[in-house]
């Protein structure tokens, strides 16, 4: 004689509350059989046992899937995958980056463009070596003059307008990059979350 087989595939034990029994005993081991019939998701109406009564629910043959899935094939999460721990992880690094940009408030960031060069000039007295700051069109606020200029003096090398100045560009040069990297890093989070769908 053949064996019976939910045509389902559920644990018929786990669904009935009565471990052990096979499915030609299940109260639904005809429903399920003529389930077969059916397109996946024409409703099919199913017998399971709660607590100490049974209850009748209405399921498809792609919901009775999962529902198999879920209860035999060791479902996985996004966490036991990991996914959620790498989430975390970006979030506490973006945390950190924004306290980061935050403290950078109050300090001289360079607009892009801008470069301190060192020039000399000769006097009668010596030669002496000046620092200035320039850009490519006119857009730092003159001292005495109405119209914005090109270039502003820095003053010797030692001088905090210069070493600010410097150090202003190194904040630039490393927030264009930091840039960079979040524009890569945000085309892949963008497609890690359409993958995710």
């Amino acid at each position: 004689m053949p064996t019976k087989k939910c045509g389902l595939g559920f644990d018929c034990g786990g669904m009935m509350l009565k471990p052990g029994i096979g499915p030609g005993e299940c109260l639904n081991y005809k429903t399920c059989g003529s389930a077969l019939e059916l397109s996946p998701d024409e409703e099919i109406e199913l017998i399971r046992a709660r607590e100490e009564r049974w209850e009748l629910f209405r399921t498809t043959r792609r919901q009775a899937a999962i529902m198999m899935l879920m209860q035999r094939a060791c479902p996985a999460t996004a966490q036991s995958l990991g996914v959620t721990e790498q989430v975390e992880a970006i979030a506490t690094t973006l945390q950190q980056l924004q306290e980061r940009l935050n403290g950078m408030s109050g300090q001289y960031i360079a607009p892009l463009g801008c470069e301190v060069h060192r020039y000399s000039v000769k006097r009668p007295s010596g030669v002496y070596v000046y620092n200035k700051l320039t850009a490519k069109e006119p857009i730092f606020k003159p001292s005495e003059l109405e119209d914005n200029v090109k270039v502003l003096h820095l003053s010797h090398d030692d001088d905090p307008r210069n070493t600010e100045a410097r150090l202003g560009i190194e904040r630039r040069n490393k927030l264009t990059h930091v840039r960079t990297l979040l524009e890569r890093a945000a085309k892949l989070l963008h497609l890690a979350a359409l993958d995710s769908l």
